[in-house]
């Protein structure tokens, strides 16, 4: 969700549209949160906030490591359409010079296609999430059926789009 607020206008959070291949993608895997309560059961794609000092491609591996033991292999940036991109704050630093998608409470989202580093690693719910769910990206309307978080609606399109699915 779009909106500013002077402590989240310039917070950078990053997430990674995890598939099970980047070449030849037939999964994509979707987090159940556990909190807060008004978003619990709801689905997001994993990730977190960027630390003070830290690059935002270091912060995606933090928080996958963290959030869902898991290692993952970076593939190419999924970037928001001119009509959703956020510009990156005028004091931005440590790599956060890049347009982003809306996120909740003012946040600012980049997202990474990502795969796991060993191959059939799953993931694992940790105390962010309730269950992990790898859902088929056929057919493509499968994603959409999930109940996501209003701000990653957006991206499951585009990555849909991007997958041409």
């Amino acid at each position: 969700m779009s909106g500013t607020d002077a402590v989240g206008a310039s917070r950078l959070v990053v997430a990674a549209a995890v598939l099970d291949h980047l070449e030849r993608p037939t999964a994509l895997l979707c987090a159940a949160r556990s909190y807060p309560p008004e978003h619990a059961g709801q689905f997001e794609l994993p990730g977190g906030k960027v630390e003070p000092a830290e690059r935002p491609r270091q912060a995606l591996a933090r928080e996958l490591d963290e959030e869902i033991g898991l290692r993952a292999r970076l593939g190419p940036e999924l970037v928001p359409p001119s009509d959703l991109a956020v510009p990156a704050p005028p004091d931005a630093s440590l790599g956060d010079d890049a347009v982003a998608w809306p996120a909740m409470h003012g946040f600012r989202m980049r997202v990474w296609l990502a795969e796991p580093a060993r191959p059939g690693d799953r993931g694992r719910a940790g105390a962010d999430h309730q269950r992990l769910e790898w859902v088929s990206l056929d057919p493509p309307d499968q994603l959409r059926r999930l109940p996501w978080l209003p701000a990653d609606l957006p991206i499951i399109d585009a990555l849909v789009t991007t997958l041409g699915r």
